[in-house]
Formats: structure tokens, C-alpha cells, sequence
């Protein structure tokens, strides 16, 4: 016959019996987390920069061609050097007429116009320019057929950063009657995109 000094012992035995249990869980969990060994990389310091595509010429914003009186026949002939200057290659490089950028009362049909593209000269003088021809026709011509970088001509890839070309530019008034006292005016855009 069990006395109430023996439910005393149980229920105190019970209880060190479940404290012990939680105890050896603890130090299991901790003896467990204090034993991993770790170890790290890392890769710091990461940067970002773009690449540039930049276009220069020489003629210091002034136009190639201010011609008055012009007779049948007369030619003029100037130059113009343009240097890729982007970082980032290769690059084609095209020339157009674009839109608006044809003016005047219809001259521009009766100037014959020769593009050349080559190397030498610059736009103070043409002296030791080498290349060869990359449009033939008239200006008005060229004005229609060239009109945005998709459709200019030019024929020239940049392959590295400060690379130049000349463009040696020949206009010659046709023997036409009907020119008499018309004009024209244009712009000629260079554009760059890179490959």
C-alpha cells in the first residue's frame, strides 16, 4: 500500500524526469549549433558604366558652300574631315539629307553633286585627298534617295575610336536654262550608330 510519502516520491521523480529530458534537449541543441563551421565569399564593388557614340567635324559650324552667281558649268569643290570619337566599336557612320533640310526654288535640281569618301584634306583645303566616289547624281537626287541614316550612304564602319574620314564634296551647275536665277540650300547630317 502505497503511503503519501511514495506519491510524493513519483510525482517528485516524474518532475526530475522531465526537467532532466528538457535539459539534455538543450544542451544537445546547443552542443549541435556551437559545432557548424561556416565560411563566406563575396563579390564587392561591382559598376556599371555605357559606352559612348560621338561624332565630330572640322568645319567649326561653318557651311561648306556659300556660292553666288553661279553660270552654267561653274564648279565649286570643298571639303569636310569626320572623326568617330565613341568608345564603342565597330560603328557605321552615314550621310543624308534629312527631312526639311533641302530649301530653296529648285536649284537643287540642276546642281550636279559628286561625293567622295576617302583620307587627306580637311576643311580648310582638299590638298592630298585620296578616295573614291560614293554618290553621282543631283543634289535634288540625293536629297530624296538619302533622306535618314537607314538610308544615307557613306560606305564607311568605324573600327576604332578617334578614326577620321574626308568627304571631298563637288557641285557643278548644269548647262540648264531654266536654272536662271533659282537657289538651293541644304544641310548634310553625318550620323553614327554602333554594331
Amino acid at each position: 500500500m502505497s503511503t503519501g510519502n511514495d506519491r510524493h516520491r513519483l510525482r517528485f521523480g516524474g518532475f526530475l524526469t522531465t526537467v532532466s529530458a528538457f535539459l539534455m534537449v538543450g544542451l544537445v541543441v546547443v552542443g549541435a549549433s556551437r559545432a557548424a563551421f561556416f565560411d563566406t565569399t563575396g563579390n564587392p564593388g561591382n559598376t556599371f558604366a555605357a559606352g559612348d557614340v560621338i561624332l565630330t567635324d572640322d568645319d567649326s559650324d561653318t557651311a561648306m558652300f556659300e556660292v553666288t552667281n553661279m553660270a552654267p558649268g561653274d564648279s565649286v569643290i570643298h571639303c569636310i574631315e569626320v572623326t568617330y570619337e565613341g568608345s564603342l566599336t565597330p560603328a557605321d557612320i552615314n550621310l543624308y539629307v534629312g527631312a526639311g533640310d533641302l530649301g530653296g526654288t529648285g536649284l537643287a535640281q540642276y546642281l550636279d553633286l559628286e561625293v567622295e569618301l576617302g583620307t587627306g584634306g580637311s576643311f580648310a583645303d582638299c590638298a592630298g585627298f585620296s578616295g573614291s566616289t560614293v554618290f553621282d547624281g543631283d543634289l535634288a537626287e540625293f536629297a530624296a534617295d538619302h533622306t535618314n541614316f537607314g538610308s544615307g550612304t557613306g560606305d564607311w564602319v568605324a573600327n576604332a575610336t578617334d578614326e577620321s574620314r574626308t568627304y571631298r564634296f563637288t557641285i557643278t551647275l548644269q548647262d540648264e536654262n531654266d536654272a536662271q536665277g533659282l537657289t538651293a540650300s541644304v544641310g548634310f547630317t553625318w550620323e553614327a550608330q554602333n554594331q
